[in-house]
């Protein structure tokens, strides 16, 4: 997709959504494997975050729209029962995450289910990052 937000603009705004999320974005105790995972990951979300697709609201929570149409999907910071939904499925790691998603969108898991793949991929960029351990 075209970039429709300066890349600096992204950037600021990913680290306004980490503020708001308790999430340390500094690199600077980063091990070499730590680092590159996590400069993907920023890079991936910074990348849709350009394209206008995601946008982090005044309150710094994310808000993802599929571009293709769809539902716009607001991402809450992750607690006590998001950790909880992704013991619920035993070791089904997507049912695991489908039901942590679903707990921090406050949306129902079918909808994910339904969700175009590139889509559920950048849903689940998020999480990962929400439930990191930063």
């Amino acid at each position: 997709m075209k970039s429709k937000i300066a890349k600096d603009v992204a950037e600021q705004e990913f680290e306004r959504m980490c503020d708001a999320f308790r999430i340390d974005y500094s690199t600077n105790e980063l091990g070499e494997k730590d680092l590159e995972e996590w400069t993907e990951l920023r890079g991936k979300i910074v990348q849709v975050l350009r394209t206008g697709a995601l946008i982090v609201g005044e309150d710094g929570k994310p808000t993802y729209t599929p571009p293709i149409g769809g539902d716009s999907l607001t991402f809450h910071p992750p607690t006590g029962a998001t950790l909880m939904a992704l013991e619920t499925y035993g070791q089904k790691n997507i049912s695991n995450l489908v039901a942590a998603m679903a707990e921090m969108t406050r949306r129902d898991r079918s909808l994910f289910g339904k969700m175009a793949k590139p889509d559920f991929n950048v849903c689940s960029k998020l999480a990962t990052l929400f439930l990191g351990d930063r």
